[in-house]
């Protein structure tokens, strides 16, 4: 690769979310290095990429959890500049290209026939997809929402001509079959794939190299795709749909895509099915999915034996082989299986193996596992033997359990222990005495801290010389709090030298305000300096505002910036607060864009304070909204809240209508609770006009309880349309309180077909009090057609 090579990543999904994570992670890094490589440089990457795959891709992951997009979150994120491509043009914009349309009849076409601004659309041949998608044959058209499902249920964008062809038929009645001929799919296929003006169909043949002979597939138009999510969304696949993935799908991956999708709908036969095939084909992620189905269907022996093959790689897995294996009598086997993941690590299956075998009465045979959990390390565990054994009055082996743990190299249980003897007014000094002379000195700490809250100061203070004693450099600093904090300036300064000694630029900053808060400018100044040398950002902001103060404001400003690069911005804040005071807007505004640059959002919420304090409230309106857009998430919210209690609702709606959907929606709440129910639902359907549709759950609820029962059936719908499926159930629950058991039947019945996870419990919970067969719905699930499913 040369350098100013250009490469153009179109649907970088297709690279960066490869079904193959070595080949996604294998991409991501040529990438990454492409753009590092010096001797190639300039290099230029561009990629267009959905939100819907932009969002997972650049997450950072749960603590705990496996980062498996952590490459690819680097190169988007961290080298790659994010911009958003608008989906539609502005006004501004459109008025812009119309200056530039001169001689472009393409563009003029365009500007003059686009809806709602889509101006890129329009060119792209969407009206002519769209209009052949609408007046699709019905052949075509079962076509092509069989391949709308498949790809918004989880399956590549490649689909398999046999796979299409057999969910196809589902989506027609038998009359419509008839009437198509024994041809029907060639015809449909030959309406899908003639371009539209340069634009390829609805469902084009991919294309496929090579010379070995291939079965035919094709992909679903882009346009298409992201219309399906839409259209589709409430919409459950028929029968045809889930056979013919258990038939033809022979990725691994959409297997187990498609399998999730179905478990999710309540589909819990054709998730097994799916599983099953997962597994054949090597996706091992699948087993302990399909083993809780096969459980839940009373097979516990084949859930066994899925959770055994799972059991190496899958913490989950563990555990429910631990669990069914004590359940069905098996105890030494189960104990032998929970001590083995204990060995691997895992010592969590222990700690819930003891806990079921207390709940079934069995206190020694409990006792005994968590000893074992605890002699493999899992500090956790041995806080859990620790509070245990003290709240069963057995204080011996509590502290054992404890030092066992501190000497393991934790100070969790032990702090548990000091704490719970803190709380049941036993003595606990001698445990901190013990931890000191190990070394440890943060029980000690935590112990004082307890003290000072109670009131025991000098008890506190006491412990605090003790850790001193022991070395510790913190110690001395909180020593030095409480003695100023008790008047005893001279003895924390004291203290505070000889944690300087000891080089702690904390307590030298702690030092310098000291002094200057007793009027020694020039030794705090001194001291200032000497932690500004060591790298302190702190000391040179306190150096900043010394200039201030001197009348070198220029120079106390180029300090303060230098500060907020260095990560502190408080002598900016001070800054901009006396220049504001001074009337020197310019100044401060200036100031609070140095602060921004610097991360720091709050300057402009200060500023924004001040000004509406002087009766400027369209300047704080503006100020506000700009730390809203910069990432302030609560500063908006708070200038809303305080000008409607201050009886201002013109001047909290119009800054809440600035805002946008967020701050709109709660200025509703705020209404609601003043019981403005109509007021509140107004500002919901303002709300979601500027697409906070999340709101419409709460539009559902109102209209409920204004007995407007058709209107919120309909909300309920169009949150779900919308992506909000949980409406459905929500309302489902009130008609289920309100004793509406068939209408919550049904509207439970509609969550499940519009993916919402809850759904089938829900269900089975609904019908516990009336169906004898109740148990059906959670064991086998829903039927394709959304009935209750018989036994598989």
């Amino acid at each position: 690769m040369s350098p100013r090579t250009v490469i153009w990543l179109n649907e970088a999904q297709h690279y960066l979310l490869a079904q193959d994570p070595r080949t996604a992670e294998s991409v991501t890094s040529a990438l990454r290095t492409a753009l590092d490589d010096r001797r190639r440089a300039p290099v230029l990457i561009l990629a267009t990429i959905w939100p819907r795959f932009w969002d997972p891709l650049t997450a950072p992951s749960a603590t705990g959890c496996e980062d498996r997009y952590e490459q690819q979150r680097k190169l988007l994120t961290g080298i790659g500049r994010h911009i958003v491509v608008p989906k539609a043009f502005t006004d501004l914009d459109i008025e812009q290209a119309w200056q530039q349309a001169d001689g472009d009849p393409r563009l003029q076409s365009a500007l003059a026939g686009a809806a709602d601004g889509e101006i890129t659309q329009f060119l792209a041949g969407v009206p002519r997809l769209m209009t052949r998608y609408r007046t699709a044959t019905p052949g075509a058209m079962a076509l092509i929402h069989a391949a709308m499902d498949y790809r918004r249920l989880g399956h590549g964008p490649v689909l398999r001509h046999d796979l299409l062809e057999q969910a196809a038929e589902g989506y027609l009645t038998d009359r419509e079959l008839t009437l198509l001929g024994p041809d029907w799919m060639a015809d449909a296929l030959a309406f899908c794939a003639e371009p539209c003006y340069g634009v390829l169909g609805p469902l084009t043949q991919a294309p496929y190299r090579g010379d070995e002979a291939r079965e035919p597939a094709y992909r679903l138009a882009d346009y298409l795709e992201q219309q399906g999510r839409v259209d589709r969304r409430l919409s459950c696949p028929p029968a045809t749909f889930w056979q013919a993935a258990a038939r033809h799908c022979t990725s691994a991956d959409d297997c187990a895509a498609l399998g999730v999708a179905a478990e999710t709908r309540g589909r819990l036969r054709a998730a097994a099915e799916l599983y099953q095939r997962a597994a054949a084909e090597g996706n091992t992620a699948v087993l302990p999915r399909l083993a809780r189905l096969r459980e839940g269907t009373g097979d516990t022996d084949e859930a066994a034996r899925l959770y055994e093959k799972a059991y190496r790689n899958d913490n989950v897995a563990r555990w429910a082989l631990v669990r069914l294996r004590s359940l069905a009598g098996h105890r030494a086997g189960a104990e032998d299986l929970a001590v083995h993941a204990a060995h691997q690590g895992n010592g969590t299956c222990l700690i819930k193996l003891s806990q079921l075998w207390l709940e079934g009465g069995d206190e020694h045979g409990a006792e005994r596992l968590r000893r074992t959990a605890a002699e493999r390390g899992g500090y956790s565990t041995f806080a859990e033997l620790v509070r245990t054994r003290e709240a069963a009055g057995d204080h011996e082996s509590a502290e054992v359990f404890a030092f066992a743990s501190l000497e393991a190299g934790s100070t969790y249980a032990l702090s548990e222990l000091i704490r719970a003897r803190e709380k049941s007014g036993r003595y606990a000094e001698d445990l901190v005495a013990k931890a000191t002379e190990r070394g440890k000195v943060r029980p000690v700490l935590m112990l004082a801290r307890a003290r000072e809250r109670s009131g025991d100061v000098p008890g506190a203070e006491t412990l605090l010389a003790h850790a001193a004693q022991k070395g510790s450099v913190f110690a001395l600093v909180e020593h030095a709090r409480l003695r100023r904090k008790a008047g005893d300036k001279q003895r924390a300064e004291s203290l505070l030298r000889s944690a300087v000694g000891k080089g702690s630029t904390v307590a030298l900053m702690e030092l310098a305000r000291l002094r200057e808060k007793a009027g020694d400018p020039a030794g705090a100044l001194q001291l200032f300096r000497t932690a500004a040398n060591r790298k302190s950002a702190d000391a040179l902001a306190a150096l900043a505002l010394f200039r201030e103060q001197a009348g070198a404001s220029a120079e106390a400003e180029a300090m303060a910036c230098v500060a907020a690069d260095a990560g502190s911005t408080f002598a900016l804040l001070e800054l901009v607060w006396r220049r504001e005071q001074t009337r020197d807007r310019e100044g401060a505004e200036r100031l609070v864009d140095t602060a921004l640059r610097a991360g720091n959002a709050g300057a402009l919420v200060l500023l924004a304070r001040l000004r509406e304090k002087e009766g400027d409230a369209a300047e704080a309106d503006r100020l506000v909204l700009r730390a809203d857009r910069s990432g302030n998430r609560f500063a908006l919210n708070e200038f809303v809240r305080r000008r409607e209690s201050a009886d201002d609702p013109e001047g909290a709606e119009r800054l809440a209508l600035a805002g946008g959907g967020r701050a709109l929606a709660q200025l509703a709440r705020l209404r609601e609770e003043a019981g403005s129910a109509a007021e509140a639902e107004r500002l919901y359907h303002l709300a979601v006009d500027q697409g906070e549709t999340s709101v419409l759950g709460e539009v559902v609820r109102l209209k409920e309880e204004a007995g407007h029962h058709e209107k919120a059936d309909a909300y309920a719908r169009r949150a779900a349309q919308a992506g909000h499926v949980d409406a459905l159930a929500v309302l489902a629950k009130l008609r289920a309180e309100s004793g509406e058991t068939e209408d919550a039947d049904r509207l439970y019945r509609a969550a499940a077909d519009a993916g919402f996870h809850d759904a089938l419990r829900h269900l089975a919970e609904l019908h516990r009090s009336w169906d004898p067969a109740w148990e059906s719905l959670w064991r086998y699930g829903l039927a394709p057609d959304g009935s209750t499913s018989t036994p598989w």
